[in-house]
């Protein structure tokens, strides 16, 4: 299973239908096989077979060809934002032992900045003669997406070719998807589930269009967009969805072409829900549920006709995975009967690079209620059944939140404002209620800040989806009996 023999496949027999397309520029398959696999000469000149290739990625079609042209070189690849704080840049090139950066004209300034001092390759610089195929098996690695570390570092999770090539064929069967859909790319490329949508056009054939960042600052350009690309499927987080009627778009202008409407990342809001389902009643609308620490998703919900649930489900597996709930006593099936999710799939990630203590804590082989004995993801994800058998989420195990679409480790926030001179310490925790981070400081003697100005100070330090929307000053932190920071008192005053 290699992803590279399916997309060889597919620009064999569609080679001049549109692989990936931006506002200006597009691609055909057999254009972007083609450009991926000069520019992949290039990368095998440079660096090792199976070895990590950074690839600092923006919005448009370019970055498909980037991604693929470090496969074509017999690497794998690590997306990096180009926003990025440049020490956190520098953590991430320095952990994954980064030494070739792909990207395009001005990325030198960026790399320099986070003290970068290997090899940058552009699209110019693609060899004449393209790759030679590289050979791929199933546990070969395909990409590392790094994700929020509860310790203030970020952590990179590898994921193979079987891995991905397993989640397309389950996801193309159960939803009866074809390489006739046109995908609307809204989720960036840094982004884990951004993968869905990249495999989904090299896997089966599907035509990519990268929507461009503005449209969504603007939902009835957003929705022209989308007619005028003849889209007919979509993958967004439930906040870009819910700000399209939340302005109440739909009174000026509808999607015509659009038929499914897939979310994932984060709850919808059953309000904005129930506004797109009636006023599109007849496209087909799925939540999906999955983990950074897989490639694509295990479960999904299906939206059927009539009352919503309260809560929506995250539904049942896709035919490659199996997914238990694992209680203090055992595994159970039980409705209403909280549990830890563990899944048992071949896509599960192959490891967190660097730290084999961290992935035999969880990724771990254990019995099964059959029996069996397997590899197991154990998600941290708390669970329960409802009556129908679909899983509804509860919570995390720990303080990891999924926020704006993206698994955020509020120790990451914690740790990044401790290091400020000002801060004595710190607690970071998430308001449910009103959908943000909220930062509770106490600070050093002989420093009087506001809020405002601690946010001023952490801006430049954090990725502008993890500062905290309001910081709270309080003269000294409340402390449990146990010696800890009192938790449950801060909620309190949020």
């Amino acid at each position: 299973m290699n992803i590279l023999t399916s997309f060889e496949r597919i620009a064999e027999a569609s080679p001049d239908k549109i692989a990936a397309a931006d506002e200006r520029k597009s691609y055909s398959f057999a254009g972007l096989r083609r450009t991926a696999a000069c520019l992949g000469a290039a990368v095998a000149e440079r660096q090792p077979e199976g070895g990590p290739v950074g690839v600092l990625v923006r919005r448009g079609a370019d970055t498909a060809a980037l991604f693929f042209a470090a496969i074509y070189g017999g690497c794998f690849y690590v997306p990096l934002d180009p926003d990025m704080p440049p020490h956190k840049l520098e953590t991430i090139l320095s952990d994954a032992g980064i030494r070739l950066v792909l990207g395009a004209e001005g990325d030198e300034a960026t790399l320099a900045a986070a003290g970068f001092d290997g090899a940058l390759l552009k699209l110019s610089d693609a060899a004449p003669v393209p790759a030679v195929l590289p050979e791929a098996g199933e546990d070969t690695p395909l990409y590392m997406v790094y994700t929020s570390g509860s310790t203030g570092k970020p952590k990179g999770v590898l994921k193979s070719h079987g891995a991905m090539a397993s989640y397309i064929d389950a996801f193309l069967a159960r939803f009866g998807l074809t390489g006739e859909e046109i995908i609307g790319n809204q989720n960036p490329f840094f982004f884990d589930a951004a993968a869905k949508d990249i495999y989904f056009m090299a896997c089966a054939g599907a035509t990519l269009q990268v929507i461009p960042a503005e449209k969504f600052i603007f939902p009835v350009r957003l929705m022209e967009y989308l007619n005028e690309r003849k889209i007919s499927y979509i993958c967004w987080v439930p906040t870009a969805l819910a700000i399209v009627t939340q302005l109440n778009t739909f009174k000026q202008i509808l999607p015509q072409t659009l038929r499914h409407v897939f979310f994932v990342g984060e709850p919808f809001p059953i309000k904005q829900l129930h506004k797109w389902l009636s006023t599109l009643p007849e496209l087909h609308y799925v939540n999906l549920y999955g983990s950074s620490e897989l490639a694509g998703v295990c479960c999904a919900y299906e939206i059927p006709e009539g009352e919503l649930p309260q809560a929506l489900p995250m539904g049942k597996p896709l035919p490659n995975c199996r997914v238990f709930l694992h209680t203090e006593t055992g595994f159970t099936t039980e409705p209403e009967v909280l549990g830890e999710v563990w899944i048992v799939s071949p896509a599960l990630a192959l490891e967190y690079f660097g730290d084999p203590e961290k992935t035999a804590a969880v990724f771990t082989e254990e019995s099964l209620p059959d029996g069996s004995r397997a590899r197991v993801l154990r998600s941290g994800d708390l669970a329960q059944y409802d009556g129908a058998g679909n899983l509804v989420f509860v919570s995390r195990k720990d303080f990891q939140i999924k926020h704006m679409g993206r698994r955020i480790e509020l120790g990451e926030i914690e740790s990044v404002a401790d290091g400020l001179p000002q801060i004595a310490r710190c607690c970071c925790l998430y308001n449910d209620g009103k959908k943000r981070i909220e930062l509770f400081c106490q600070l050093n003697e002989g420093y009087s800040l506001e809020g405002k100005e601690i946010q001023s100070l952490l801006r430049p330090l954090l990725s502008d989806y993890m500062l905290p929307a309001k910081v709270h000053v309080l003269d000294k932190l409340p402390i449990n009996p146990n010696g800890k920071l009192h938790r449950q008192a801060l909620r309190e005053l949020m």
